[in-house]
């Protein structure tokens, strides 16, 4: 039995919809897009499938879903080796950028000048809410006080992104 009378009265089609599927998976691969290359794939894929099982030898069918599937572990696979190690690891789709743990660089860099400044507390402070020293806006939090909207406020501590303040002006904070 030859490879044509194998896929039965549907092998000139089955073989169109498959090298349409090869093709519309390879261009959705390289290309960015929205998926319609891929979808439209997937589609003539399900096609093949659907005649093999209604028209065609149901065992075709499934060797056919198994070679789908062996492929695209194949291709997942090499795809996330090279995002990782290869050609893509260097691309412009990789992001390398590190970030410092901060997202307020102005604040995480003038830490040690917040100490001792004294502020407004924005938002009732239950135990952390926000509050205002020279006119920038910070969240901070208190040791476990609450502190009512409108209190005056002062800065005890700073330490990476945690402010920690005090009731009352810097006159009536004392040192730590």
């Amino acid at each position: 039995m030859s490879f044509y009378e194998l896929l039965g009265p549907t092998a000139v089609a089955t073989i169109i919809c498959l090298i349409i599927s090869l093709v519309m998976f390879v261009i959705e691969l390289f290309m960015p897009g929205i998926g319609i290359a891929g979808v439209t794939g997937l589609i003539s894929l399900i096609a093949v499938i659907v005649m093999q099982l209604g028209w065609g030898h149901p065992q075709v069918a499934f060797y056919i879903i198994a070679i789908a599937l062996l492929l695209i572990v194949l291709g997942l696979a090499w795809v996330i080796r090279s995002f990782q190690k290869g050609r893509l690891s260097k691309s412009f789709l990789v992001n390398r950028d590190h970030s410092n743990g901060t997202s307020v660089p102005e604040v995480a860099e003038a830490k040690s000048d917040l100490i001792g400044k004294t502020g407004v507390a924005i938002t009732t402070l239950r135990p952390s809410g926000i509050a205002e020293f020279d006119g920038k806006r910070l969240d901070v939090a208190t040791s476990g006080e609450f502190i009512l909207k409108g209190e005056t406020i002062t800065i005890i501590q700073a330490e990476r992104m945690h402010i920690r303040v005090r009731a009352g002006g810097a006159e009536e904070a004392p040192a730590e």
